[in-house]
């Protein structure tokens, strides 16, 4: 797991500027300790900073060279079937026994096509210049690495982060007003389009072609929402596992030690089932903490007696400041509030120092509906379809307000909205942190059209959304909201930590099979991942296998210092800041009041519900603070 850089100008105005790319490169060092380079080719820069995993040896340093010198790879990732793909390139040369050089020489022999072979997690620029210069952007299926690409005036730059590029386009990049709108409602800026209006996240399986001062863009693998399999739900199990099992065997590819983290959770526990069946020699990690709601020792302890296996605890140093607050949120290059990315951070530091490469569930939940809102919402558009809930919603909601608790009243106003909504508002909403359906004292806290967020999120990737609203349901978990928040977030933390997650679950062929298998079989109305919770109970005790989805949060108020969240108050609620564009001077001072008890709201919205947008307010501050 690497950051790279790279840039090309066919007016040739390298040469004055790479001081500047040089400082963008430097800006992603965290991601790439142990080598950093720059090599400029006439009009063309490629920087790399790298995290040796495969091929230790010098050789696998980039930019990398082909052995006749005709290209240029600059990569970040790993391709696991490298090996197997180097024998079929009968009659090239190699220089390094890295999986770089694998993807280099396979697209000088085959051309983009060879990338559909490649099983794996990277994004990777190659630099071919053997007729006319050319340079080739590609990105995993599954978006797992980030790639950001800027186009003007005959000027492209293209690198792992945001941040690399900014230095040499800072005066170029303009604010995207409805990516700001997007992400006062959803926490995070969803991908392709970034915060700022010229730069560009790659879509995922695409590949970027710059020619001539000329671009294209092609997928060379889109998955299939739409298509259900005929298999039944044994045959899918059965399948499943065999998957499951090639996945996790491609995730140990490695020269360094790879490790499991191991939490109380079904995906987690079922890849250290399957690496351990690998290599019996592998860990498991779990981290420790010091609050019982989130301490899952007891589960892991009993996976790993079972398997017999190797088992470490990570003690965290999980004590949150302001300053670490900053850092986690300034890395995400534009505003970002997903408030478990600070567990993510701490995780990823204290198992850097054990081990480089960290095996994580992530995709499972996307892919076998281990949200139980998967399959609920598929009946609330059902009713709605049907007109059901217009004619008896109403006296149904003011019942259940009476009997529920405080908690349950607030879940029975939300699915309320949803109820009102048709299947162009339902996802979003439903995703979103802060609805834009809230109200305050009877008016909207938004100072503007909050239909701007929604329309701005319905255009990503409209060209395959499918059809059937089941199927997007899944497209919107995965291709949406994993994507731009939950992939970020893991690389965007491992990395600042030099640490490379890699995610079997989100295999290639293992997602072609999990989209395939029809809706229903993988969840219901009382049960979320029916196969995964099926193929678990063949491995460990049963009780294990029932154990409901944990999340993790940390309230902000009481994790940091009075003084430190005076300073979070001062920021967002001071006079003039660009905050105040966005959202009522009187709708935050209501959050702060509620958190320091002086107005009570607890039928409107929870105590985590108020911390996450206060988050969301200083992300958005800090973000814009930093121009």
């Amino acid at each position: 797991m690497c950051g790279f850089l790279g840039a090309i100008d066919f007016d040739k105005r390298l040469e004055v500027i790479q001081p500047l790319l040089a400082k963008g490169l430097k800006a992603i060092a965290h991601r790439g300790p142990d080598s950093s380079k720059e090599q400029l080719l006439d009009n063309v820069y490629l920087g790399h900073n790298r995290l040796s995993i495969i091929d230790l040896s010098e050789s696998g340093n980039q930019p990398m060279k082909s052995a006749n010198a005709e290209a240029y790879i600059i990569y970040n990732g790993e391709v696991y079937n490298y090996a197997e793909l180097k024998k079929e390139l009968t009659g090239a040369r190699f220089n390094s026994n890295s999986d770089s050089e694998v993807v280099l020489e396979g697209y000088l022999k085959e051309g983009t096509d060879f990338f559909k072979k490649l099983r794996g997690i990277y994004a990777f620029a190659i630099y071919d210049n053997r007729q006319t210069q050319k340079v080739i952007l590609a990105r995993d299926p599954a978006g797992v690495k980030p790639l950001y690409y800027f186009n003007k005036n005959g000027f492209h730059i293209f690198g792992s982060e945001i941040k690399a590029l900014l230095p040499s386009v800072k005066d170029k990049v303009t604010i995207n007003e409805d990516v700001i709108k997007t992400f006062l409602n959803l926490g995070y800026c969803p991908e392709p389009e970034t915060v700022y209006k010229e730069i560009i996240a790659l879509a995922p399986g695409s590949v970027y072609e710059i020619q001539n001062g000329n671009t294209s863009k092609t997928c060379f693998k889109i998955y299939d929402f739409e298509s259900e399999n005929n298999n039944d739900v044994n045959g899918n199990t059965t399948e499943t596992e065999a998957q499951l099992q090639t996945a996790v065997k491609r995730n140990l590819t490695s020269d360094v030690e790879v490790a499991v983290a191991l939490s109380g959770g079904i995906d987690s526990s079922l890849i250290y089932a399957y690496a351990n069946r690998s290599d019996s020699d592998i860990k498991g990690l779990t981290v420790k903490f010091d609050d019982e709601e989130y301490n899952e020792e007891e589960l892991s302890k009993i996976y790993s007696k079972t398997l017999d296996g190797k088992h470490e605890f990570v003690e965290v140093e999980s004590e949150l400041n302001l300053d670490t607050l900053n850092k986690i949120i300034f890395n995400f290059d534009q505003p970002y509030a997903d408030s478990s990315a600070i567990n993510v951070y701490f995780l990823t530091k204290a198992t850097g120092k054990i081990t480089k490469v960290l095996l994580g569930g992530d995709g499972g939940d996307e892919l076998y509906n281990g949200y139980p809102s998967m399959t609920w919402l598929t009946y609330i558009e059902k009713l709605n379809n049907n007109g059901l809930l217009k004619s008896s919603g109403s006296a149904f909601l003011k019942t259940a307000e009476k009997i529920l608790n405080i908690n349950h009243k607030r879940s029975v106003k939300r699915i309320a909205d949803l109820w009102k909504d048709d299947q162009s508002e339902l996802l979003y909403d439903w995703h979103s942190w802060f609805p834009r359906k809230t109200l305050f004292n009877g008016k909207s806290p938004f100072l503007f059209d909050t239909s701007a967020g929604l329309n701005n999120y319905n255009r990503i990737f409209e060209d395959q959304i499918p059809q059937k609203f089941k199927g997007k349901v899944v497209f919107d978990y995965f291709r949406k909201q994993m994507l731009s928040d939950y992939l970020r977030k893991t690389d965007m933390m491992s990395m600042l930590n030099s640490v490379e997650y890699r995610v079997p679950l989100l295999d290639e062929d293992l997602t072609d099979l999990a989209l395939s298998i029809p809706f229903d079989q993988k969840s219901s109305l009382k049960v979320t991942k029916k196969i995964l919770r099926d193929i678990h109970s063949k491995i460990y005790p049963a009780i294990t296998s029932k154990a409901p989805k944990k999340g993790f949060t940390i309230p902000l108020d009481s994790s940091l210092s009075k003084k430190e969240f005076n300073v979070i108050k001062e920021n967002i609620t001071s006079q003039g800041n660009f905050l105040n564009e966005y959202i009522s001077k009187e709708y935050v001072k209501f959050l702060f009041d509620v958190l320091e008890k002086k107005v009570s709201a607890d039928d409107e919205i929870s105590r985590a519900g108020v911390y996450q947008r206060i988050l969301m307010f200083y992300s958005l501050n800090l973000w814009h603070g930093s121009l």
